[in-house]
């Protein structure tokens, strides 16, 4: 196995993680239903996704609602980003006015209309903007800050390790790399000597102790060895390898955890719908947000079309049990996820895109 444990606890700053398997901030995923589910099945760190800067200045409603923590989170980061160092340091002073315990910068997130905004992996390209967005960060919170980078903007700007040298120097806890620059698509293979790169810059400017996460492809106990063992780094971050399946983070804290049954599969998933009616309410606008959750979960067990195919008009609560339960009711109970399929479904898999930044 691994030199690194990662059931064992993680320094970020002044903050001890119980463990080095994080949730990475999914943009449209990460609310605090889900955060919750995750943080059960052994996440380390959990954060809310990605906010803007400006929205959080200007006093978007929207943006505040995000914020909201559940008394059970034990550690609870928040991401931002923005188009100028400025306004992101004024977005997290906004942050200074809620119960968080880390600040991360989103340097790495490639959807268009972010960069198009000089935000997430726009930034990247220009260095001298990193590190007077961490100082300027750093002179607003006395928070661990943290930031979230990818291996450059494209191959011509491909500059982790100079990224990866300012982070450090600025001061930041902790940095996390996701293998991929910001061209590449999601069926581009992680590129671990990348991320190896920004571990070795990070280890020469501030010690072996400095903590780098690595993110890309991490989807169960094996992919997690392999990130740890090819790239150096100190913790894993789990992405896509989450939506719809919190046991994720179990299986790679305890390698050899089996998939779940059917009634273990369904009992967590009762969890999680209850938390979600209990945070948005059971009206059709409220469980509109979690069809696309649903669609995840419904990966791995035969039988699930009817569920699948009548996600646009579920409105309420009973309807989902109704059906999860039509569809659960010729399956032996000790059924276990995967048993006949070797990978999520297709239509699972591709919609999975959208939602890492």
């Amino acid at each position: 196995m691994s030199p690194i444990m990662l059931d064992s606890e993680l320094s970020v700053g002044a903050l001890t993680l119980p463990n080095r398997v994080l949730l990475a901030p999914l943009v449209a995923v990460s609310d605090l239903p889900f955060r919750r589910i995750c943080t059960e099945m052994g996440a380390g760190l959990t954060t809310i996704e990605m906010l803007s800067a400006q929205t959080l200045i200007y006093g978007s409603r929207t943006s505040k609602a995000l914020l909201a923590r559940h008394s059970s989170e034990p550690l609870l980061g928040a991401q931002l980003t923005g188009p100028t160092p400025e306004m992101v340091a004024d977005g997290v002073e906004v942050l200074e006015g809620y119960p968080l315990d880390l600040i991360d910068i989103n340097m790495g997130c490639p959807v268009r209309k972010i960069v198009a905004k000089q935000s997430g992996s726009a930034i990247l390209k220009d260095p001298e903007r990193i590190s007077r967005t961490v100082a300027l960060v750093r002179g607003r919170t006395q928070r661990p800050v943290t930031a979230k980078i990818r291996l450059g903007y494209d191959q011509e700007r491909r500059n982790v390790a100079e990224v990866v040298r300012r982070l450090a120097a600025g001061g930041v806890a902790m940095i996390g790399i996701h293998g991929r620059l910001r061209e590449d698509r999601y069926d581009v293979p992680v590129d671990y000597a990348g991320i190896a790169t920004g571990v070795a810059a990070a280890r020469a400017e501030r010690g072996a102790d400095f903590p780098i996460v690595g993110n890309g492809d991490v989807t169960d106990a094996q992919s997690a060895h392999d990130m740890i063992e090819k790239t150096g780094c100190d913790a894993v971050m789990v992405s896509r390898g989450a939506l719809g399946n919190p046991w994720v983070f179990e299986q790679i804290l305890r390698p050899g955890t089996p998939q779940p049954t059917v009634l273990e599969w369904r009992r967590v998933l009762m969890r999680h719908l209850a938390y979600h009616c209990e945070h948005y309410g059971d009206k059709p606008f409220a469980i509109l947000p979690f069809r696309k959750q649903l669609l995840w979960y419904t990966s791995g067990f035969p039988g699930m079309r009817q569920l699948r195919d009548s996600l646009g008009a579920i409105e309420h609560k009973d309807r989902i049990i109704e059906l999860i339960d039509l569809c659960l009711k010729e399956l032996d109970p000790e059924t276990r996820r995967y048993a006949t399929q070797a990978q999520p479904d297709a239509v699972a898999a591709s919609l999975s895109e959208r939602y890492q930044g």
